[in-house]
């Protein structure tokens, strides 16, 4: 394109967009930065030439204020796009600011009301569970960390418990729509997605968004509590901290080992792995918890051991198949007739299938083509479009695939509650296609309504299958999990604790028993460059000096 338009190959302009483009990717990837070494190299392969000058087009982009570098003193530096330099160095400042405060404790007036909560809720709080309360009481920043089954929500209970009782007010978030119902369920307190809690808001000309909520504007509450952390990336943290009143608590929840954002960043596990804000590890699973062999797996394989398989009666099944047609066959038949048959399960509200990957037989795009002949199919009383190879029908569970924060909602029983912002992962029912006012109406599980015209239908998706990452922050009543070999890069283990661990009440695995050992056994991370622990550790040594 760029010889049609009469530009050199080296030019400095084509080498500026390369390596924009390559930065741009390397953030779709997770990446916050990308080594300058590395950066040269995929800018190289991408131009299709190493006859350039990246110094030149970097320091050009600097001047412009397009990217940042960061000088490392044992490697190549940090080649940054400004916001997510900006917003690494907004999380880093805010946090430790905040993780400076210390709050005085009564011990005695706190061991009361902490007995008298586990009096009232009729349960007892392990040693941990108790230090995790007091850390709260005590700390600016709290991370509560742990796996299923190991306290978090009745910590927060107890959290929210004594907080307000002493005259605190709490806002619960979560990243997701169905992470902040979960949050709502478990703990009998309204919960927001960080999003509303952050009141999104539109300039002028209504382009460009903003949040309504930030440094002049707080969030109007004193201590704010954070579920799915695992979930949460470096620009929406940032926009999150510069929301949050000085002097107030922060406690951030969630399973660090599940898997990292979609967005660029790795939020939960640098503040963790630092070592500098204030930490408690969950590692004991409850009685209740260990008669749930969901759990005792999902720990299992997380500690690299294969999961119990011929547990009776219990709520995690393994079904041997073959080839990927027999896979396919099995899962479909559980959805449509065995799960229902057995467990009075409802294929759509009750049952979600999860797999690793989008193509190949066992991929959720042919999964959701055989899933719609079973639980959906075609009905001359149900009307129908057509978009991007598939045919959306009345009836079929759909799935938001990327934000958009201008698209309308309102409640179906009450039209007067409306507001705007659909997320990545919302999910929800067709209920009309309408095709003379090109638009068809979707009804989300948390009971919103929406409206879609024809030409954004590229923002939904069938969701009868999934993929395993974009369940991050769901929960099912049942979980069936395809299992089948792929590339060693993404069948991992991490992959696999995830999908186990969206299940409430039942997983079933369903394929080659060699290839789930491979995904146990295969600890392998995706290479994720991001800076923020570094950051961390440095500015809080200055901090000490």
């Amino acid at each position: 394109i760029a010889m049609k338009l009469g530009i050199d190959a080296n030019s400095r302009f084509r080498t500026r967009s390369g390596i924009k483009y390559v930065l741009t990717q390397g953030t779709a990837h997770g990446h916050t930065y990308l080594p300058e070494d590395v950066l040269k190299e995929h800018t190289q392969v991408l131009l299709g030439t190493e006859d350039i000058d990246i110094e030149d087009a970097l320091i050009s982009l600097i001047f412009d204020s397009v990217v940042q570098t960061e000088k490392c003193d044992d490697g190549p530096n940090h080649i940054y796009l400004s916001p997510l330099y900006a917003a690494e160095q907004g999380v880093c400042k805010r946090l430790l600011g905040l993780s400076q405060l210390q709050f005085n404790l009564a011990v005695d007036d706190f061991e009361d009301k902490l007995k008298k909560f586990q009096d009232e809720e009729g349960v007892e709080l392990a040693l941990m569970q108790s230090e995790a309360v007091r850390e709260a009481m005590t700390n600016g920043v709290l991370v509560i960390t742990g796996g299923p089954g190991t306290g978090k929500t009745t910590i927060i209970k107890s959290i929210i418990k004594l907080l307000m009782d002493d005259g605190h007010k709490i806002a619960l978030a979560a990243p997701t729509g169905r992470a902040a119902k979960r949050m709502s369920e478990a703990t009998g307190f309204e919960a927001r997605t960080i999003h509303r809690l952050l009141e999104i808001g539109y300039s002028g000309d209504d382009s460009e968004l903003f949040f309504q909520r930030n440094g002049d504007n707080p969030i109007d509450a004193d201590v704010i509590i954070i579920d799915e952390m695992s979930m949460v990336d470096i620009l929406i943290m940032n926009h999150l901290l510069k929301a949050i009143p000085p002097g107030s608590r922060l406690i951030l929840v969630g399973d660090a080992d599940q898997l990292p954002s979609v967005g660029a960043g790795s939020v939960l596990e640098d503040i963790i792995s630092c070592n500098v804000v204030r930490t408690v590890r969950l590692t004991e699973i409850f009685r209740q918890a260990e008669e749930s062999m969901i759990t005792v797996n999902a720990h299992r394989i997380n500690k690299g051991e294969v999961p119990i398989l011929n547990a009776r009666d219990k709520d995690f099944f393994f079904l041997p198949r073959g080839g990927l047609d027999s896979i396919v066959r099995t899962v479909v038949d559980l959805c449509a007739r065995r799960l229902p048959d057995t467990y009075g399960m409802d294929p759509l509200k009750d049952i979600q299938v999860l797999s690793a990957t989008r193509k190949g037989p066992a991929g959720i795009a042919n999964l959701n083509l055989e899933l719609q002949k079973k639980l959906n199919p075609a009905n001359r009383k149900k009307s129908e479009k057509l978009s991007r190879g598939f045919i959306f029908r009345e009836g079929d569970r759909v799935m938001q695939i990327r934000n958009n924060y201008t698209l309308r909602w309102e409640r179906p029983d009450n039209r007067n509650i409306d507001g705007s912002g659909v997320f990545n992962g919302d999910m929800g029912v067709i209920l009309k296609i309408d095709d003379e006012t090109s638009s068809l109406e979707v009804l989300f599980d948390d009971d919103r309504l929406v409206e879609y015209d024809y030409s954004i239908l590229d923002e939904i998706e069938p969701a009868f299958a999934v993929t395993i990452h974009k369940s991050q922050g769901s929960e099912f009543p049942a979980v069936i999990i395809p299992i089948f070999a792929g590339p060693p890069v993404l069948m991992t283990r991490n992959l696999l604790y995830t999908a186990v661990t969206r299940a409430k009440s039942m997983v079933v695995l369903v394929g080659d028993e060699a290839y789930l050992h491979e995904m146990v056994y295969n600890k392998r991370e995706a290479l994720r460059y991001s800076g923020l622990s570094d950051k961390l550790r440095k500015y809080a040594s200055y901090a000490d000096i």
